[in-house]
């Protein structure tokens, strides 16, 4: 029995991983400094062991995963996750044993064991939250990378300078509607600009039909260099209704462009939707 915890840039989300059943699911958000998260996971840790015997916790983590050393290398929305013995000194505060994991390559887990995934060989997992990370299935495997760096798509420049993680992040783009309108650049959420969009709001609509745009874009770009039988959408957006139907109506303007474009993405949302990494993350700790 394990408890499980998915660290994102927006929230915590956790969970207890008994007899391959996701149990006792809570979110928080994610707090500001690392001395509060610490204390906040200490504080989980109390709590759901006096109701479970925990033989471990996993995390689900942005960024890179060192596992020999235990570190988080890379760079996410929470800078001060990285570059420090992360699962010493989370083991040591939690009193027990700690695994950890990418958060796209636990979603991919999730996805190729139990999924939509299950028994495909070649599949592109694309999970976008507040940056955009990703994982690359080939013949049935994992793939990495030389420096372990495979994957991390929200990198990619997409639009000269501006990385997909900005352009094509929900919530990103609810930061710009809100400056844009005058307010504070946390005053509305990526929901509350859909709905605005929805409503006729024209700055919202914009913003909207331009991360869609985006979007397909990189998920194009994704299809003709690694040419997957299928992407695998996930993150908080995948739960947005209509959210493949409105990326494919950009993604055949794009394939009108001019050049040849014979493949179009075949496109999918995680089975699992916002429990994928804490499945992921369970699937670890039972490996390793």
């Amino acid at each position: 029995m394990y408890l499980v915890i998915d660290i994102g840039g927006s929230s915590v989300k956790s969970g207890i991983w008994q007899a391959g059943k996701l149990l006792a699911e809570e979110q928080a958000l994610s707090p500001a400094s690392w001395e509060e998260m610490l204390a906040q996971l200490v504080n989980l840790k109390a709590r759901k062991s006096q109701d479970y015997p925990l033989k471990g916790v996993s995390f689900s983590l942005p960024g890179i995963v060192n596992k020999t050393a235990g570190i988080l290398e890379g760079a996410s929305s929470l800078a001060y996750l990285h570059g420090f013995a992360f699962r010493e000194v989370v083991s040591q505060a939690m009193g027990l044993p700690v695994f950890m994991e990418n958060d796209a390559k636990c979603a991919a887990l999730a996805e190729q064991r139990y999924g939509i995934a299950k028994n495909k060989q070649n599949v592109l997992f694309v999970v976008i939250g507040t940056g955009i990370g990703g994982t690359i299935i080939s013949d049935g495997q994992i793939r990495k990378g030389h420096h372990s760096f495979s994957g991390e798509f929200g990198m990619m420049l997409i639009n000269g300078r501006d990385e997909w993680a900005l352009l094509g992040s929900a919530v990103h783009m609810a930061r710009r509607v809100s400056v844009a309108k005058g307010l504070s650049e946390t005053a509305l959420s990526g929901r509350e600009v859909f709905e605005l969009a929805e409503a006729g709001d024209p700055l919202a609509h914009q913003a909207v039909e331009e991360l869609y745009h985006y979007l397909a874009l990189g998920i194009y770009n994704l299809q003709y260099i690694i040419d997957p039988e299928l992407i695998v959408l996930g993150g908080g957006i995948s739960a947005k209704t209509g959210l493949i139907a409105d990326i494919e109506r950009h993604l055949q303007l794009i394939m009108g462009y001019g050049q040849r474009s014979p493949l179009f993405p075949k496109l999918a949302v995680c089975q699992f939707g916002n429990e994928a990494n804490l499945i992921g993350a369970a699937i670890v700790a039972q490996s390793d």
